[in-house]
């Protein structure tokens, strides 16, 4: 036989246990006393018990009443603990969210966004794991990541995207160098050059592969220095060791003095920059609100990014 166990008739037992007083147990309940006493009556009925001993001096458990405190005052603080437990979670007053990013995201879209966080929800905590695409998506298949801000896959029936920015590429060079006599740069102009390029992984790396064929005898020729970080490549670029390929999107956020800046007019040298997570899992309160607070830096990043567009 199934029970109807409800919350009120055992919420008003517990309040006139602990004020021993059907009126001040009334008064915290929010309700008059005559209704009170109806939800105490009611739960006796459905009990077949009595649980209070009623007298002008006030009243008392019965043993029934005992053994029914002993059994229902730890579960039902769990309960109500658990209860505000997942309003917190609703309201984003707290919880934890890790996220990945690519690196060139870290530097604009993830700090703006953070702060904003912050402002709106102080208690909670965000980890934030910069890798290459590939490991970011990887991340999210085996959920070591809640999400990542990545670039747009081919084809993917297990992850969603949520596109937040178109990006480019640049070619960052020395003032005077060649490639700057070109009044539009391709992949074609400048893989015969000393080049700097980040990592394989990046997503630069493997659109430069691609686009240039890796193994063809110009682009073996070429004196290359792989590295890890933008920040490098582009002090290698000041010693005049080479040149660079770098998202645009992080440019703004680069010591680019004295260097200067050429976007790559291939189709190929774009992406698409979004949140990236699995289809068969819901984000988080606190992963959502993080990922909103993203999509509205990204419009306002968008706008410099896009002109500097070929």
């Amino acid at each position: 036989m199934a029970m109807n166990i409800k919350y009120r008739p055992v919420k008003a037992f517990l309040l006139a246990v602990q004020t021993g007083s059907f009126t001040l147990a009334a008064d915290r309940l929010g309700v008059t006393q005559p209704s009170f006493t109806a939800l105490i009556r009611d739960l006796e009925d459905i009990l077949g018990v009595r649980l209070f001993d009623r007298n002008t001096r006030g009243i008392a458990l019965t043993a029934a009443g005992k053994d029914f405190l002993a059994r229902t005052e730890r579960p039902m603080t769990d309960l109500e603990e658990a209860y505000r437990s997942m309003l917190d979670l609703a309201a984003v007053r707290r919880g934890s969210v890790v996220v990945g990013s690519l690196p060139s995201t870290s530097l604009t879209l993830v700090p703006p966004a953070l702060r904003l966080l912050r402002a709106a929800h102080p208690t909670l905590r965000v980890r934030v794991v910069e890798a290459h695409n590939d490991d970011l998506v990887a991340m999210v298949r085996t959920n070591q990541i809640e999400f990542a801000i990545a670039a747009q896959l081919g084809p993917a029936a297990d992850l969603a995207f949520e596109t937040l920015l178109e990006d480019t590429f640049t070619v960052v060079f020395p003032a005077g160098h060649e490639v700057a006599a070109h009044p539009r740069l391709y992949w074609r102009d400048i893989v015969r050059h000393d080049l700097i390029l980040l990592s394989r992984g990046s997503s630069v790396r493997e659109l430069y592969d691609e686009a240039t064929q890796e193994g063809t005898e110009a682009s073996a020729a070429a004196s290359r220095y792989d590295v890890t970080h933008m920040t490098t490549a582009i002090r290698l670029v000041r010693q005049g060791l080479g040149i660079t390929v770098l998202p645009a999107l992080a440019l703004p956020e680069l010591d680019l003095h004295g260097l200067m800046s050429c976007g790559l007019h291939d189709a190929s040298a774009r992406r698409t920059i979004g949140v990236l997570h699995r289809r068969d899992r819901s984000l988080s309160t606190a992963a959502a609100a993080f990922a909103s607070k993203l999509a509205g830096v990204a419009r306002e990043v968008a706008g410099p990014v896009n002109m500097a567009s070929p």
